[in-house]
């Protein structure tokens, strides 16, 4: 008997650590299914699994931290192949992982401790006063809210306006000066380089208050991906004749009379050719026909340049007309509309157009007289120095230089004439038939991924926020006056609807820095080990992309499929010419032409 209550007691613990046997009832932990079996852990081992969490650590690799940082950080529990560089709002940029506190608890030291909780506005202006003066707040920015006191302070929702472009992090940014002289001693130490805040507005996150938390925080992102598809081609088998030929086609009436004289063709039979019908004859006659399988697979999709990413915000900001301490609630409200105007728009200045002036392309010289006293709309001037320019280049070519007109003079004159216009109709024969020199057109101007936005968004409690936006730019704003009238006859309430976009498209570490309160992605791989997850972004083969041009320092050149053999800036079957052996190389380029 004692061992039959043994083992009672063992399976009635052993009934009691799994789960229901029936799968489709529904219990306090776990919602019904419609059929099959539902399998899972024993009580307790996830607890167990848990005490192993962001415990094993690692050296991260310099590429996806910042510089200096070589401390160990805990690797991410949900993806072996990646290092947790959580620094959240506490961490900092550099030292040992701020992620030590991984444990729950009513003070988390990485959560912002006792700052961020119970948090009031009296304790937000003092915090912001001692640690960041330059973005710190005021009471005035929340005395005219017209939901002060009504929602929460960690549902605030902050605006900022910078003087310059700003990154996701505003809060502790240091820069070492620097010198251009190479000789220059290095820098004792680094200086702050936080920006100031010239405007700053709060709001509340809310469906009262018109932000919707779900509506701020809504971010679609992808990949570019383009369709080829295959097509039937039609392309002449290049057996048209001598009259197709390119050299042909730039000959006068008398030269294509003789070719035509060579080939024994008279003008009737040329013009009764010319004007048959097409030589498409499969194209023409079936038209209407499905030329080729039609029980096939005809497109596909391959990656295309470039990254997707939008969250495009739209935050309402409202103020009431309030008497405080008896100041005039009209001037007051006049203030907060100048103060809002500048948080969204500019001062400009008239401009009635202005000239560009540039150079044509290809110039071999300068132009026949002063250009300048053109512009000037010194009309007689330049005429006059035109003639002196024309004068001067006759006496050098048939004056010997001197002006002296005799005929050696005038022989050696013509000689040069000769010699030129023979190097133009070559010139020009090269040009037609071989293709103008494209390396002295202008290439554009590279572009950088510093940022161009001057707004930034902090987006819940600012003593630890849920994301930090920078490198943003207002769109569009709209101000709306209304509610009534209140005291001295001016509208009760102004309400300003601004449109917030990026800056740029965000990539998946830019997404992770927004969360990271701006200090850097959040996954890193370790120093030594293979990078699996691609999270330094290089470019990787993919179908389609081929190696051509020049890439921005830094990127990788794709090596993808080649579209053909032969690369742009060799022809391999071209052999390179003396340049002593004029004729065979006239010879080999009028042979190109021909063959083309």
């Amino acid at each position: 008997m004692p061992f039959l209550d043994k083992l009672g007691e063992n399976a009635n613990k052993l009934n009691d650590a799994l789960f229901p046997t029936n799968p489709s009832k529904e219990t306090a932990d776990r919602l019904g299914v419609f059929g099959g079996e539902s399998f899972g852990f024993a009580h307790g081992v996830d607890t167990l699994f848990a005490k192993n969490f962001y415990v094993d650590t690692a050296v991260p690799d310099q590429f996806g931290v910042a510089v200096g940082m070589n401390t160990p950080i805990p690797r991410s529990v949900f993806n072996k192949y990646a290092l947790f560089n959580f620094r959240g709002f506490y961490g900092g940029l550099t030292g040992g992982s701020p992620f030590a506190d991984i444990r729950d608890s009513a003070n988390n030291k990485t959560m912002g401790g006792e700052n961020s909780k119970n948090v009031s506005i009296a304790k937000l202006i003092e915090y912001f006063n001692q640690n960041y003066p330059r973005i710190g707040y005021t009471a005035q920015d929340f005395l005219y809210c017209k939901y002060y006191k009504q929602v929460p302070v960690n549902h605030l929702i902050t605006l900022r306006r910078f003087p310059t472009p700003v990154n996701d992090n505003i809060f502790d940014l240091t820069a070492t000066p620097g010198s251009k002289d190479p000789k220059a001693p290095a820098p004792s130490e680094a200086v702050d380089a936080t920006q100031t805040a010239g405007v700053t507005a709060v709001t509340y996150m809310g469906e009262k208050a018109g932000n919707k938390l779900d509506d701020i925080l809504t971010m679609s992102y992808g990949l570019n991906y383009k369709e080829v598809k295959s097509e039937m081609e039609d392309i002449s088998s290049g057996d048209g004749g001598y009259t197709s030929q390119p050299f042909y086609s730039k000959m006068g009436g008398v030269g294509k009379a003789t070719a035509d004289a060579f080939k024994g063709i008279s003008s009737r039979q040329k013009f009764a050719a010319q004007n048959m019908s097409t030589g498409d004859k499969l194209g023409t006659t079936y038209a209407n026909f499905v030329i080729g399988p039609v029980n096939v697979i005809d497109s596909t999709q391959i990656r295309d340049r470039g990254m997707k990413f939008s969250n495009d915000l739209k935050l309402n900001f409202e103020y009431e007309l309030k008497s405080l301490n008896y100041v005039n609630p009209k001037i007051a409200m006049i203030d907060i509309i100048s103060n809002m105007l500048t948080m969204t728009y500019n001062n400009g200045q008239f401009f009635g157009g202005g000239q560009r002036y540039y150079g044509s392309a290809g110039a071999v010289a300068s132009q026949f007289g002063d250009i300048n006293k053109l512009k000037q709309g010194d009309f007689s001037g330049y005429i006059g120095s035109v003639v002196t320019d024309v004068e001067t280049g006759f006496k050098n070519v048939f004056g010997g230089g001197t002006g002296e007109f005799n005929l050696e003079n005038g022989i050696e004159g013509l000689l040069k004439v000769g010699k030129t216009m023979l190097g133009n109709m070559l010139g020009g024969f090269l040009s037609d038939n071989v293709g103008a020199v494209s390396g002295t057109q202008a290439s554009k101007a590279l572009i950088s991924g510093e940022p161009t936005g001057d707004w930034h968004v902090t987006v819940g409690n600012p003593l630890n926020p849920i994301v930090t936006m920078g490198n943003m730019y207002c769109d569009n704003s709209t101000m709306t006056l209304g509610h009534g009238l209140g005291y001295d006859d001016f509208p009760m309430e102004v309400k300003f609807e601004i449109d917030l976009k990026h800056g740029k498209p965000r990539d998946k570490g830019d997404i992770e820095n927004m969360f990271n309160a701006g200090r850097g992605r959040i996954y890193a791989s370790a120093q030594g080990e293979e990078d699996i997850l691609n999270l330094a972004g290089k470019d990787i083969a993919t179908y389609g992309s081929v190696k051509a041009g020049n890439f921005t320092k830094g990127l990788s050149p794709t090596q993808g499929a080649q579209a053909s053999s032969a690369k742009n800036d060799k022809i391999s079957n071209v052999k390179k010419q003396k340049t002593s052996d004029t004729g065979a190389y006239i010879s080999n380029l009028v042979s190109m032409t021909i063959d083309s």
